[in-house]
């Protein structure tokens, strides 16, 4: 998972408080070890640290960030492992150089020819081993925080899927319910032989519902006025089977022509409305369809069933 300029921001700035925070206790501890009470052997003692704390901890934080920016842990985990030891060695190795040529020879006037003679080089050695063991730590630490996080992150996504997956085929389910399918049967059977005229009329208005359904499932969105006609139609379908039991205002058009909504969403809402409530001329049901301040609002009165199936 690749690290972003404002992830790699908030981190270098908490590695910057963490150094400031070590080069306070390693002064501390120095000083007293070293027994340097006065100002300036103080003041000295804490500028060693910080040159340690700063250009080892903050430096390499910084190799590690800019390395997180072009490989990532998961996916080029090669990559990223040996980028991470190459930059770790030859950051660390010249940063230790360079700090100590400052503390021995600028300023404790160590003779320049003395500086890889001797004692020196196995001093040069320990610091370089010993940054770089602290320096494995915190890219292993790097690592698992990357690793944790993408395996959160793919965690996230595949329950989003299988949500979505799930909504889908309860969706279907419910668009193509039988019970639907079966009363507006029932509903056309006793119209042909009551009022021809209406039969035909609902036979027309079905069949749109139906192939407004096949057009529409395998779309993701689609502009709010089609979806508005349909609901139109839908609930046109409704009222001719609750007659003056069912009562609705939609609008015919959109206040934008580019607005979009998820297809078939308005019917399951208007078909949720219809199972939860009463239908009767004594209680009509009331819907009404509208926008207001950039939302779509799907508003109906309350009178619920005392009793319905699972849902």
């Amino acid at each position: 998972m690749k690290t972003s300029n404002s992830q790699i921001f908030k981190t270098l700035q908490s590695d910057f408080w963490v150094c400031l925070k070590l080069t306070i206790v390693f002064g501390v501890i120095f000083t007293l070890i070293n027994q340097q009470f006065t100002f300036k052997g103080a003041g000295l003692v804490f500028l060693i640290s910080a040159m340690y704390s700063f250009t080892l901890g903050l430096g390499n934080g910084m190799v590690n960030h800019d390395l997180n920016t072009k490989w990532d842990w998961v996916q080029q985990t090669n990559q990223r492992v040996w980028a991470g030891i190459v930059g770790t060695i030859i950051y660390t190795f010249i940063a230790v150089l360079g700090i100590h040529y400052v503390q021995y020879v600028i300023i404790f006037d160590m003779d320049p020819a003395d500086f890889f003679a001797g004692n020196m080089i196995w001093v040069h050695s320990f610091v370089i081993v010993l940054s770089l063991g602290v320096a494995t730590f915190f890219h292993a630490k790097g690592f698992m925080v990357n690793w944790k996080a993408s395996l959160t992150k793919e965690n996230t996504k595949q329950e989003i899927v299988a949500k979505t997956e799930t909504a889908k085929f309860e969706s279907l389910k419910s668009q193509i319910d039988p019970h639907f399918l079966f009363n507006s049967l029932n509903v056309l059977t006793s119209l042909i032989s009551e009022n021809p005229r209406q039969a035909e009329r609902f036979t027309t208005k079905l069949s749109k519902v139906y192939r407004y359904v096949l057009e529409q499932r395998n779309k993701e969105l689609i502009p709010l006025e089609e979806e508005l006609r349909f609901a139109r139609t839908y609930m046109e379908l409704l009222q001719m089977r609750f007659e003056d039991a069912i009562q609705f205002d939609i609008p015919e058009k959109s206040s934008n022509d580019e607005l979009k909504i998820v297809p078939l969403s308005l019917q399951l809402l208007l078909e949720n409305a219809v199972k939860h409530n009463v239908v009767s001329s004594t209680k009509p049901l009331k819907i009404r369809i509208f926008e207001k301040e950039g939302n779509l609002i799907v508003e109906n009165n309350i009178n619920p069933k005392e009793a319905i199936g699972k849902s």
